[in-house]
């Protein structure tokens, strides 16, 4: 039977059957990556998407980046049984997914499930994971991706020129007709995407983080042994403390035991040695002390062939300030060093920090006789009157 199609009526949703793989930049292990595909079923206009896993948390971002791509919500949403859809399959009154339906209502779309095993519910669909998600595959399979973000660029690149080709047995391309008679019909988007979050509690470490799904993020030093509540997301962890938001941090996706660390977060004891670590806080550093400083620091930086192998040297420049003397003195040696060298050393301003003579005291009025002194008035005093 031939089933009239409704412009903007319907859009058919699937996951691809075959897989992709991409290199995790972290690790340099080869992962698998899933293809999410959205067809609307008048246009066949396509959407595919590469995402780490079919688990729901991906389900709810294909569908939220799918309503993007598109730039509205259709009034229908059709999908298989799968579990993250359709927490219970019937053919008459399927139960939905709670996450699922909330993600529906907020785009303003009804879903309707097709019937088990019934792939013919949806063709708009399954021809898309055909003839749009195994050409994608296959015109990709020979290359390298670091990262999921870079192989779903390439996969976006390869979609963009299977919508814009022309239709064998219709007027125009898949691009066209969606353009032209389904979009405008398309429900608008809400104001801001549906998040699909996830509520717990955790406590701080004492190095000032938390756990989260194996991954750590950092809150301020001063909650340490305190329990908060945590917000997660597919794209970030929010920390609370009460009702007060002391953390937002992008969330780690993909890898287990990675850190992320603000720096306002960290005590001023571990603030300072982070910084002291970096040729860009040993320079800053040295700018406070003087200009001197600064030279020098940047000379002995320069001057080794990896930088990291002159930070000890740099650290023991900038110590000097804190002996007797202060950065008044490091400043005038440094300053000798550059007189003596355009290539000063540790060593060198070290020798002339340890030989500095302090300058000469400035003469007083009373050394040179220009004040009488109190003795003066007291001998007088009779003769004053």
């Amino acid at each position: 039977m031939t089933v009239p199609r409704v412009p903007g009526d319907t859009l058919e949703v699937d996951w691809a059957g075959d897989t992709m793989t991409w290199v995790d930049p972290a690790t340099g292990a080869h992962r698998k990556a899933f293809l999410f595909v959205a067809a609307m079923s008048y246009s066949v206009y396509t959407y595919v998407g590469a995402f780490g896993d079919m688990t729901l948390e991906s389900w709810i971002d294909a569908h939220v980046a799918a309503f993007e791509f598109f730039g509205g919500a259709a009034r229908l949403l059709v999908c298989d049984n799968l579990r993250a859809g359709v927490s219970k399959a019937d053919r008459y009154e399927p139960a939905l997914n709670p996450a699922y339906q909330q993600m529906a209502d907020h785009y303003g779309t009804a879903v309707v499930p097709a019937r088990v095993r019934r792939p013919r519910d949806k063709p708009a669909g399954e021809g898309a994971v055909r003839f749009g998600a195994n050409a994608i595959n296959a015109a990709l399979r020979n290359r390298r991706f670091v990262g999921l973000d870079e192989l779903g660029e390439a996969v976006a690149d390869e979609l963009a020129r299977l919508n814009a080709k022309p239709f064998q047995k219709r007027g125009g391309s898949r691009l066209e007709v969606f353009e032209r008679d389904e979009k405008p019909l398309l429900n608008p988007l809400p104001r801001f995407p549906f998040e699909l979050a996830e509520l717990k509690k955790a406590k701080a470490a004492p190095n000032y983080h938390i756990q989260v799904a194996g991954c750590f993020y950092s809150v301020p030093y001063r909650l340490v042994g305190v329990t908060l509540d945590v917000r997660i997301t597919s794209r970030v962890v929010e920390v609370f403390d009460g009702t007060e938001r002391v953390a937002c941090h992008a969330r780690w996706k993909g890898v287990k035991g990675a850190y992320r660390t603000a720096e306002d977060h960290m005590p001023p004891a571990h603030r300072a040695y982070a910084e002291g670590w970096t040729a860009e806080g040993l320079t800053a550093r040295a700018a406070g002390i003087g200009s001197a400083t600064r030279a020098v620091v940047e000379a002995i930086l320069t001057k080794a062939k990896i930088v990291e192998q002159s930070y000890r040297s740099c650290l023991g420049v900038l110590s000097m300030a804190r002996r007797a003397g202060g950065a008044a003195r490091l400043e005038q040696s440094c300053q000798k060093a550059l007189d003596a060298t355009p290539a000063p050393s540790y060593t060198l301003v070290k020798r002339l920090w340890n030989n500095w003579e302090p300058p000469p005291a400035a003469a007083s009025l009373s050394s040179e006789g220009y004040v009488r002194g109190a003795a003066y008035y007291d001998t007088n005093k009779g003769e004053q009157q």
